[in-house]
C-alpha cells in the first residue's frame, strides 16, 4: 500500500518520489533499501563502505523551502508547528548559499526535531551522527560533546514507552560505547551491565566491549565480522 503522501512520477530505480510536507514541492525520497557494498561496521553502528560516505547521503533537503529529514514519507508529528519553524526568518538564516554542508544539515535537522518534540532517540541517533562528522574532522571535543548530548537523550528515550527489549539492551551498548569512547570508563561498564545478553548478539557485543573497557581503549574500532548486528534499533 502507498502511503497518501506519494505523488505520481514515484518509482524509478528504486527511488520514491514525495511531497514535501512543507511547502509541497516534489523530492526524490530516500529509496527503501540502499544498495552499498560494506567495508567495515564501527563499534557504535557505523556503516563504513567502498562507495560515499552514507552520512553525505543520509539527510535530503526540499530545494524549495530547505526543510531537511531523513525520509521525507514521514511528515512530522506537529506539522504546523514545524512548518511555521521553517518558514521564519530564523531558520532560513541558516543557509546563506544553496550548497549547505552535511553538517549544516544536521544542525537543521536537530532544530526541526526539537520544535517536532521527536523521540528523544531520533534526538539521540541525530546527535551521535554528528559525533562522526566532528570525529572525521579530528576535532575530538566537538565529538566528545555531541557523544555527551546523544547519551543524554539515549538517557531519555530510556524512560520513554514502546521499546523491546533489545531496543532497550542497543541503547545500554550505545550508550556504554559512546562513554568508552570519551574516556569514561567506568560509566562505560555500568551501562554494558544492562545488556541482556540471553540475546545472542548481545552476548558478543558485551564481550567485545567490555574487552575494548577493560583495556582503555578509547578510539574508533571496528566489530568483527561474526559480531556485526543483524538489526539496529526499530
Amino acid at each position: 500500500m502507498r502511503d497518501e503522501n506519494y505523488v505520481p512520477e514515484d518509482l524509478e530505480n528504486g527511488e520514491r518520489a514525495v511531497s514535501c510536507p512543507i511547502c509541497g514541492t516534489t523530492i526524490i525520497n530516500n529509496p527503501a533499501q540502499l544498495l552499498f557494498d560494506i567495508d567495515r561496521i564501527d563499534t557504535d553502528f557505523r556503516i563504513r563502505t567502498f562507495q560515499d560516505d552514507l552520512l553525505d547521503e543520509w539527510l535530503i533537503q526540499c530545494p524549495n523551502c530547505y526543510f531537511v529529514s531523513h525520509d521525507f514519507s514521514s511528515p512530522p508529528v506537529n506539522l504546523p508547528e514545524v512548518t511555521a519553524y521553517v518558514e521564519g526568518g530564523t531558520y532560513l538564516e541558516q543557509f546563506s548559499d544553496n550548497n549547505p554542508t552535511t553538517l549544516d544539515l544536521f544542525r537543521a535537522y536537530l532544530g526541526i526535531l526539537a520544535v517536532d518534540q521527536a523521540r528523544s532517540y531520533l534526538v539521540a541517533d541525530c546527535y551521535m551522527r554528528m559525533s562522526w562528522l566532528f570525529d572525521d574532522e579530528g576535532d575530538e571535543k566537538m565529538a566528545a560533546f555531541h557523544r555527551k548530548m546523544a547519551v543524554e537523550s539515549f538517557e531519555r528515550a530510556l524512560l520513554e514507552k514502546d521499546m523491546s527489549n533489545n531496543d532497550i539492551s542497543m541503547t545500554y551498548y550505545l550508550i556504554s560505547d559512546m562513554h568508552r569512547r570519551n574516556k569514561d570508563f567506568e560509566k562505560a561498564r555500568n551501562n554494558l551491565y544492562n545488556l541482556d545478553t540471553s540475546i545472542t548478539m548481545m552476548r558478543k557485543l558485551f564481550d567485545f566491549q567490555w574487552k575494548l573497557i577493560s583495556e582503555k581503549i578509547s578510539g574508533i574500532v571496528h566489530l568483527p565480522r561474526e559480531e556485526e548486528p543483524d538489526e539496529t534499533l526499530s
